[in-house]
Parts: structure tokens; C-alpha cells; sequence
């Protein structure tokens, strides 16, 4: 069995013989991999940006892999005079039911003896802290997959069209946008989102997660986050009205990738938001950034509002389990040359309110076309 000695106190980040544990761990001690578990979650929080404005929840071990969130509705609106001596009729709570599964996660890397024998660096370390970036960017991607899936869509294209094969235009928007299943209406894309969004009475974001807890929050000024693309940047900051975040004043936390805000949303970067492999509209004589030749590349920039989106991980010590086997003889590998570091968890994110969350489809501007 092994112990992990921690390269940061005065050990080098090796593995070390130990006697046996169980095999959850693989030959880690439960000590031990509290400790990698803690490095994990520590370094790929402050990395995670999807899932900061989603519902939490955590699931026990042993209790299924479904969970299940309640979305309740708001009462009506009512204006009758209450007579006395007479019991107005009482409200109705209406809940619904949106059911989001757990799926497992992992990765693994294998190692040898001689790798392990003959390494200068704290190797078991080095690879752990790469499986928390790759972790971290994994959960990221599987929420951008589970929420780009959004029924509420704008298509920016500047004409009578209304899906993504004729999207020509890019995020700063050009008179027309055509929301998905409508009609065209003369409005900047962006404010349009906006009106959108407040007409379904989607609530602005006051607060987001720490990326240092993952479950407490910190506040920030109200509004809308949006996660782009770092592609869509040039663009957005060509916006008029466009603030970037040396000059919020009191906006309260600024997060990890932000680049500014316009109007209402604010502006999350992230190569995890990653472009469509759909068709877009013609790229304007190349000043779009084009998919084949002729063809404009599809970005889709996700609105978020409160409580639009959820996600869900195991709780506590088994929301993240690492596992370390040294190499040692077995029937497969007589003279103990093989082992491997690896990790594994359960995830799932869905979205929680349809109206909430607004997709924009839209080109991106060819920065070299336009020099």
C-alpha cells in the first residue's frame, strides 16, 4: 500500500509503502486521500465557472443516482376586495418537478516504477493538480452541453430568418434579431435579451458562488452574467456603452475570466463555451471568422438569471474520490512495473427554467479581415 508525502511539507510528493486499506481509494489511506481530495476541490473551484450561478444540491451516498428539484411558480396576482366576515378564496401553490441524474466522471494516468524510481519532480503530485484542471474543465463542459440545449433562442442575423444556418451577424448586434419561433423585431440583440428575460420575470443575479467553497456565496451587483467565448471579446467591447472591469465602481466581486459589462450582463470568457459545428450564414466577404469557406462560424453566449440552471454532485468526501495504485507484482504484471493515478466523481447539471436562460447564436468578427 501507499501513503502520499506532500512535496509542500518537506515530503516530495511520492508514494510511500504503507500496509492495506480498502480499495476505494485504490492504495491510498483514507488520510491521505483526504488530502489529494482537498488539493482537487481547492484547485478546481477557483477554476469552475458554469456552474456558479446554479441551484446547488448534494446527494448522499447510497440514496440513487435521480434528485430531484421543485420549481415553484409564483401566486397570481389578485385585486379582489376581501369582504368582511368572508374567507377570500385561498392561493394555489403549484410546484414542478425537474429530475437531473447523476452520471460518473474520471480520468486516470498510468505510471511505472522507473518513473516513480527515477523522478526529480513530486510526480504524484504534479499529475494530481493536472487531474483538478482537467476535472474542473470537464464539469465546466458538461454543464455548457446540458445548457446549451435551451428551448428560449435568438438568432442574430439582421433578416427573415430564424434558425442557425443563417446566422450572419455578430453579438453586438445589428438592428434585427430573430428570436427563435417569432417574428423579427428591430432591437440590438442584447437589449432585446434583456426585455426578454425581464418579461418572464427572470430575476437578476445578486450573488454567486465563492470559487474557493463551492457552496458559499458572495454578493455581486445585479444584473445578468452571460459565459462567451473569448473569440466574441473584440466584439463585445465594441459595443457602445460597453464598461470593462478596471472601471466598475463597487460592483462587488469580479469573477475569474470577466471581461466587462453592457448594460445589464456582464461578460464571463471561457474557451469552454465552445462553438457550434452547425453551418452559420455567409461570412461577409471573410469580415466573420468562418466555419468552411463562405460559411460564418456559430458562437453560441449563454444568459444566465437566478435560478435558471442546477447542478448536482455526491456530498462531502465523495464528491471527488482519488485513486492511487503502486506499482507491485500481480499475476498481469509479474515484476510490478505498472500502476496508475487517477480520480473519479458524479456530476449532472439540467436546466431549471426554460425562460430563464437565453441562448444567443451569432458570428464573431474576423479581426484579421478588418486590420
Amino acid at each position: 500500500m501507499v501513503a502520499f508525502t506532500n512535496g509542500t511539507a518537506g515530503g516530495t510528493g511520492t508514494l510511500q509503502s504503507t500496509s492495506g486499506y480498502g480499495a476505494k481509494y485504490g492504495e491510498l489511506s483514507t488520510a491521505d486521500a483526504f488530502t489529494i481530495q482537498k488539493k482537487f476541490l481547492n484547485i478546481s473551484k477557483k477554476l469552475i465557472t458554469m456552474n456558479r450561478f446554479a441551484q446547488k444540491d448534494v446527494k448522499p451516498l447510497n440514496e440513487g443516482k435521480d434528485v430531484r428539484f421543485r420549481r415553484y411558480e409564483r401566486f397570481n396576482v389578485g385585486t379582489s376586495v376581501v369582504s368582511e366576515g368572508v374567507t377570500p378564496m385561498s392561493d394555489t401553490l403549484r410546484q414542478t418537478t425537474i429530475k437531473v441524474t447523476l452520471e460518473q466522471y474520471g480520468a486516470w494516468v498510468p505510471v511505472t516504477d522507473l518513473m516513480l524510481a527515477l523522478s526529480t519532480d513530486p510526480l504524484v503530485q504534479q499529475i494530481t493538480e493536472r487531474q483538478a484542471i482537467q476535472m474542473a474543465e470537464q464539469m465546466d463542459t458538461l454543464a455548457y452541453n446540458a445548457f446549451i440545449g435551451g428551448t428560449s433562442v435568438f438568432y442574430s442575423d439582421g433578416s427573415d430568418y430564424n434558425d442557425s444556418t443563417d446566422v450572419k451577424e455578430t453579438i453586438a448586434g445589428h438592428d434585427e434579431y430573430q428570436a427563435s419561433g417569432g417574428a423579427n423585431v428591430n432591437a440590438k440583440i442584447l437589449s432585446a435579451t434583456v426585455r426578454f428575460l425581464e418579461s418572464k420575470d427572470a430575476m437578476k443575479i445578486s450573488s454567486v458562488v465563492k470559487p474557493a467553497s463551492g457552496y458559499n456565496t458572495e454578493p455581486v451587483a445585479e444584473g445578468y452574467f452571460a459565459i462567451t467565448h473569448p473569440d466574441a471579446r473584440a466584439d463585445i467591447e465594441s459595443i457602445p456603452g460597453f464598461t470593462p472591469i478596471e472601471k466598475y465602481a463597487n460592483y462587488g466581486a469580479v469573477l475569474a475570466g470577466e471581461i466587462g459589462k453592457v448594460g445589464l450582463i456582464r461578460f464571463i470568457a471561457t474557451t469552454l463555451a465552445t462553438p457550434s459545428d452547425s453551418n452559420g450564414g455567409s461570412s461577409n466577404s471573410n469580415k466573420l471568422k468562418e466555419l468552411s469557406s463562405g460559411v460564418a462560424k456559430i458562437y453560441r453566449t449563454l444568459v444566465f438569471s437566478q435560478d435558471a440552471v442546477g447542478c448536482v454532485t455526491l456530498s462531502g468526501q465523495d464528491s471527488v474520490v482519488p485513486k492511487v495504485v503502486t506499482p507491485a507484482p500481480t499475476s498481469e504484471d509479474p515484476l510490478g512495473q505498472r500502476g496508475s493515478v487517477g480520480y473519479s466523481y458524479m456530476y449532472g447539471c439540467t436546466i431549471l427554467q426554460e425562460n430563464n436562460l437565453v441562448r444567443i447564436e451569432h458570428a464573431v468578427s474576423n479581426i484579421s479581415a478588418l486590420a
